[in-house]
């Protein structure tokens, strides 16, 4: 069990160590954050209605 822990250690400091992954790492994280922010921003501009819409709407 002992082995066990230690290599995962091992495994985790290398990880860190390596800029390549810690790259890799930022471009995923940032590629999530970008769809998750344009998610919100049509959800938030699809829920408003237009302008001329609400213009027919209080007019009728």
């Amino acid at each position: 069990m002992d082995t066990l822990t230690k290599q995962r250690r091992v495994w985790k400091e290398e990880f860190w160590q390596n800029p390549w992954d810690q790259g890799g790492l930022a471009v995923v994280s940032i590629f999530i954050v970008m769809v998750l922010m344009l998610m919100m921003f049509a959800t938030v501009f699809g829920a408003l209605l237009p302008l001329e819409k609400v213009d027919q709407l209080d007019e009728s």
